[in-house]
């Protein structure tokens, strides 16, 4: 636009030089002290206006596309016509960034709220970076970036994009008979655990004389009996495999199903209050990552933690991590498996680990069979667009 005001500087010039009068030479005055008059303004307002992210990172869920608020905040007086604001955004998946161009106008003595959505299809993390904020004037002659280096700026944020919900009626099994050890008690029951007490109280009419608490009764005046906790069984483990997810589209879908069918399994254990356990490979010290989940509250966190660390997930068979950490005695009743890819080496891996006393492997990939059920083991295939169907059929 540059060539645009040199072009009307020549005009106005020569309209002066023909036309004498006060016209002409107002209407030069004005083209030729434009870029000072309005480069001054940008300047000034270059030196107060701030364009920040809302939050530093933020979980949408998948269906309901990927939004970020970006905060626009011009304390002056004077508006701005045009505002260019880029942003660059990549995944964990993509080492290569992708740009987005908003262009926008600035309200004067007004902070706005400007929402962006973002096309992305998968679960996982996106990074997003204020790459640059250029403002201009009216005619777009004027040019000034706007740094980011000002208190209060958010110049980079990450959307994690979360599952939804997809509601199972699968069947919940009761494995306590099996005598599996817990470190585990209910907060909200009591039971017959004499190792740790769940509440001291006053005695009560029925009570056995077996849980009076003498040495505390002795220092009051009427009987304290002890109610034992009630433990709870840790049964239920859920191990997702992302070992052979690669970065192309047919298998990053098969990610997104290892995904939903982990948390829609997850989210129906939580929603019956059934204790149960999440596992899998990581870049941390131990090599895994191991959360407890007893409520949506860990739910919620756990899920989180997978995706935003799935890439690190990738690094090993999810089979051989339960190869190396076996201690040679069952510690779960049932083993859940998800992957996108089972060879016979990982199953020979997880089944010879004797981890569990039972294993479920549900592949998520283009099969429609039925699967099969051999001895403790049960091979289940994971069509696309049929998790719930699917995921109705086994019993956790």
């Amino acid at each position: 636009m540059i060539f645009v005001y040199i072009l009307l500087f020549a005009v106005s010039l020569l309209f002066y030089i023909q036309y004498e009068g006060a016209f002409s030479f107002y209407l030069f005055c004005f083209v030729a002290s434009y870029p000072i008059i309005f480069g001054s303004l940008m300047l000034y307002v270059k030196i107060k206006l701030k364009v920040s992210f809302e939050r530093r990172e933020q979980s949408v869920p998948k269906a309901s596309g990927c939004a970020v608020n970006i905060i626009i905040d011009n304390p002056t007086l004077i508006p701005i016509p045009n505002c260019d604001i880029v942003i660059k955004y990549k995944t964990e998946f993509s080492d290569k960034a992708e740009k987005l161009t908003i262009h926008t106008p600035v309200f004067p003595h007004n902070s706005q709220i400007l929402t962006v959505k973002f096309a992305y299809n998968h679960y996982g993390m996106l990074s997003l970076e204020l790459a640059k904020v250029k403002i201009f004037d009216m005619l777009r002659i004027i040019r000034v970036r706007v740094k980011g280096n000002k208190g209060g700026v958010l110049r980079n944020t990450r959307l994690v994009v979360f599952p939804g919900y997809i509601p199972l009626e699968s069947a919940i099994k009761d494995y306590s008979d099996l005598g599996l050890e817990s470190e585990n008690y209910s907060k909200s029951k009591k039971g017959d655990d004499p190792s740790e007490i769940f509440n001291i109280r006053e005695y009560s009419e029925g009570d056995k004389i077996s849980r009076i608490h003498w040495k505390l009764s002795a220092k009051q005046s009427e009987l304290i009996v002890k109610d034992y906790s009630l433990p709870i069984t840790n049964a239920v483990l859920l191990v997702p495999d992302l070992s052979h997810i690669e970065d192309n589209d047919t298998l990053l879908f098969r990610f997104d199903a290892v995904i939903d069918a982990i948390s829609a399994i997850s989210m129906r254990l939580a929603e019956n209050e059934v204790t149960h356990t999440l596992l899998f490979p990581s870049d941390d010290p131990d090599g895994f990552r191991k959360y407890i989940i007893g409520d949506i509250e860990s739910y919620s966190f756990a899920m989180k933690s997978l995706i935003t660390s799935c890439f690190g997930s990738r690094i090993r068979s999810s089979c051989q991590l339960i190869s190396e950490i076996t201690q040679g005695a069952p510690k779960y009743a049932h083993l859940i498996l998800c992957t996108t890819s089972l060879n016979d080496d990982e199953r020979s891996q997880l089944v010879d680990s004797q981890y569990a006393y039972r294993y479920t492997a549900i592949v998520a990939s283009d099969e429609t069979g039925p699967g099969y059920t051999e001895d403790q083991f049960e091979y289940l295939p994971l069509p696309a667009g049929s998790i719930q169907e699917t995921l109705d059929y086994i019993a956790i």
